[in-house]
């Protein structure tokens, strides 16, 4: 008899493409902040008194993210669940926000003379995800109380997701928020490399 192996799946993580790493976030934002914007040309013509609109462009969709993060519960909840290289020294708080403020910078390949961005994906339960650039700023706010190995115990990190793929009017009423979710990235999340 076959045993089906359940997996309980994460519901609020950023998933960071350019080194393959996950890190769970332990609890919901306050507030998320989504975004899409659309432009029209308006033309008016002699005689008409209402002015004619042509559908000019929309978006990028993006996603104003305000995370407060507590070093204690991103340890208990991504310790033996991440695959995130957590450095000596560092923890799950210190790794997420040098791979946002990453994610915020260029990766240079030289042999093409080009500039690829880092792709995140952002996720919170069953109404959120993004996957796109991370773009403005990456801000974070260090608060107290200050720790034995005198690190902030308190931190809190802002940042901005805007789309890359165009999707169109039926792929977004279809798929809501969820539109350009990979189904092999929630896979992919529990492979050790």
């Amino acid at each position: 008899m076959a045993v089906e192996r359940i997996f309980n799946m994460i519901d609020n993580y950023v998933y960071l493409y350019h080194v393959n790493q996950f890190i769970v976030i332990p609890s919901f934002p306050d507030s998320i902040t989504d975004t899409m914007s659309v432009n029209f040309n308006k033309s008016t013509p002699m005689s008409r008194s209402a002015p004619i609109y042509s559908y000019s462009d929309s978006g990028p969709r993006s996603l104003q993210i305000n995370l407060d993060l507590h070093r204690d519960m991103m340890t208990q909840i991504n310790k033996g669940t991440s695959n995130a290289n957590v450095a000596i020294g560092d923890d799950y708080v210190d790794t997420l926000v040098k791979q946002l403020q990453a994610a915020a910078l260029p990766a240079y390949k030289a042999s093409e003379k080009l500039v690829d961005p880092p792709l995140v994906a952002v996720r919170f339960g069953n109404d959120i995800f993004i996957k796109g650039i991370v773009s403005g700023a990456v801000s974070v706010t260090y608060a107290v109380p200050i720790l034995t190995n005198d690190k902030y115990a308190h931190v809190s990190v802002s940042f901005t997701v805007e789309e890359v793929d165009p999707y169109s009017a039926q792929q977004v009423m279809t798929a809501g928020s969820f539109r350009g979710i990979d189904k092999t990235l929630e896979r992919n999340m529990w492979k050790r490399v």
